[in-house]
């Protein structure tokens, strides 16, 4: 059984109680999470001191915050330790003292805790980098390839909002530039994580049409800072980009919705996010109220109830607090009396669960639960406290959820209805080229008129390379963002009025070229596959490279030629499969004289 002890630290007085219960455990029996709102390093090492002549030799992690959590309450300016006392289960701990390579930092704590019956990884990271949040997304997912079905918890450290500095620590030492680890382990230890974003996304779903990396340059062909005029208002615009907070653009990873936060707001209307995108993913704005925070909390506690939770840890988001204000309280309560609880907001939340890969989150809050007592056997005297939960039913709220049900219904209407005028118009209604129907109208016709005109006639099919392994990795849900990034690129490039991009099968595309030479259409064909290349959209199952790339097949007809649609498409397929056969991600070319 594991036993929780949460103090609020003022003086080394505080911590005699947790001496009491201390002496009958090992000191790796111990572990010891600090959640520090005051952003001194000094008082953090003088603590540090204390805890060690206390507690020798006992594992120490501790963080600066934006903000501490405390058996259902938010803080603020408050030194939190929390006790974990474990009957079954060993700590180990390890402190990183460089960020500059997350993937090697991620490589460095694995090796340095992990051990054959670890089941969770606590991770405390510097959140800020030359004044900048810092994306854990390398750090976690080399830590995830190495201690693959271990749960991995924690966030990244704050400073109130001050922009300045953050700092974690362990009984080693303090460091403003690395990353905090302690790893639990234990065949008795049960090991559950969660995460709550509560924001839920309304309105018409939106393309990014134009990213590179972090930056997004344009959402359905808009610049950024455009789209928030248009949808917002200019009173959410210019107060860019910390608005853009309030109405956060919601994206869905692997079946998970994923807060997008802005970083900056750039001259050209471009914005920086925390998270690398790419053209193709869609996205739509979210919006969060008190009634949906209490509905949500409503879920999360009966959720975590049948875990009979021996330990809370909580590690939510520092804008989330600031959003929500007083409000933040609904959510933090609603688990509260199922067992201790402690954590802190942050820059930045990390997250897995033992079925899924790591994650690096914003605005959203993660639970982790402990214990040690098989289920069905553990029995709680007396809550922790009496929170209340229950959603508030004023008129206000149930008329803000009557309007989004009305908002989202109305928006599936639109969507319903804009699909089917895409088939009306003959284009394709996932990636908005032309469609099967229309380009074989259009090559018909295009043959016929060369007959007259004597012009060369260029063709170029192209396919997603391993897209069924690309699939079966991330969903078809991301399928699906993949085929409207590829769509975007040859869009941008085959443009011309006469000119015909149209999807032709699945991941397959065509690009009927009237009046394009050979050298014309190899030039095409070359941007199209650097492109597609330029998108760095990851694709872990394909034996060509790292990112999606695809395979292009090109046949230009001289004047001479005189081929049906056919057989002018049979042998373009032709040169399709041999650029497949001699490796991928290449052009196969050929020209009827």
């Amino acid at each position: 059984m594991i036993k929780s002890l949460n103090i609020r630290y003022r003086g080394k007085g505080d911590l005699l109680p947790a001496r009491e219960t201390a002496e009958g455990y090992g000191s790796d029996q111990i572990l010891l999470q600090v959640f520090c709102g005051v952003p001194d390093t000094k008082v953090a090492e003088n603590l540090i001191e204390e805890i060690r002549s206390s507690f020798p030799g006992t594992a120490i992690i501790g963080t600066s915050t934006a903000g501490e959590i405390m058996d259902g309450q938010a803080l603020d300016e408050e030194i939190i330790v929390s006790f974990s006392f474990f009957s079954h289960t060993r700590v180990r701990t390890t402190l990183i003292t460089r960020n500059d390579d997350l993937a090697q930092a991620g490589k460095d704590i694995a090796t340095s805790v992990k051990q054959e019956d670890t089941k969770a990884l606590i991770l405390f990271g510097c959140g800020l980098k030359k004044g900048k949040l810092i994306n854990g997304t390398p750090l976690l997912a080399d830590i995830q390839s190495r201690m693959p079905g271990v749960v991995i918890a924690g966030a990244q450290a704050g400073d109130n909002g001050k922009g300045r500095f953050t700092f974690v620590f362990t009984e080693e030492g303090i460091t403003r530039t690395g990353v905090a680890a302690a790893a639990l382990s234990g065949s008795r230890l049960r090991v559950n994580n969660t995460c709550n974003l509560s924001w839920v996304p309304i309105g018409k779903k939106l393309t990014i049409t134009r990213a590179k990396g972090p930056r997004v340059y344009t959402i359905d062909n808009r610049s950024v800072y455009d789209l928030y005029c248009h949808c917002l208002g200019r009173e959410v615009a210019d107060n860019l980009p910390l608005s853009a907070a309030d109405f956060p653009l919601i994206i869905n990873r692997d079946g998970i919705p994923m807060a997008l936060h802005a970083t900056g707001v750039n001259e050209d209307g471009s914005f920086d996010y925390i998270h690398d995108c790419h053209a193709g993913e869609q996205l739509q704005f979210g919006f969060c109220h008190r009634g949906l925070l209490a509905l949500e909390g409503e879920i999360t506690r009966n959720k975590l109830r049948k875990l009979e939770a021996e330990a809370i840890f909580v590690y939510s988001c520092a804008a989330r607090k600031r959003i929500l204000g007083e409000e933040i309280s609904i959510e933090l309560a609603a688990v509260s009396d199922l067992a201790p609880s402690a954590g802190f907001f942050a820059y930045g939340e990390y997250f897995s669960h033992n079925t899924r890969k790591a994650y690096f989150f914003s605005q959203t809050m993660t639970i982790l639960t402990l214990s040690e007592t098989e289920p069905g056997k553990h029995h709680r005297a007396a809550p922790v406290s009496k929170p209340d939960h229950q959603p508030d039913e004023s008129r206000e709220l149930r008329t803000l959820r009557v309007l989004h049900r009305l908002i989202d219904t109305s928006a599936g209407e639109i969507e319903t209805i804009t699909r089917e005028l895409a088939g009306l118009a003959r284009k394709d209604s996932l990636t908005g080229l032309a469609n099967r129907r229309r380009f074989n109208e259009n090559l018909a016709g295009e043959l016929r008129r060369r007959l007259r005109s004597y012009s060369p006639l260029s063709l170029i099919l192209l396919d997603a390379d391993h897209f069924k392994a690309y699939n079966d990795i991330y969903g078809h849900a991301s399928g699906d963002d993949c085929l409207r990034g590829i769509s975007q690129v040859i869009g941008t490039i085959v443009k011309r009025p006469s000119d015909t991009a149209a999807r032709y099968g699945n991941q397959e595309f065509a690009c009927i070229l009237p009046d394009t030479d050979f050298c014309g259409a190899m030039k095409i064909a070359g941007e199209i596959r650097a492109g597609v290349e330029a998108l760095a959209i990851p694709h872990k199952g394909s034996p060509v490279a790292d990112s999606v790339t695809v395979s292009l097949g090109l046949l230009t007809l001289d004047a001479c030629d005189n081929l049906s649609p056919g057989e002018f498409v049979d042998a373009c397929d032709r040169l399709l499969y041999q650029a497949k056969s001699l490796g991928r991600n290449q052009i196969a070319a050929d020209r009827m004289d």
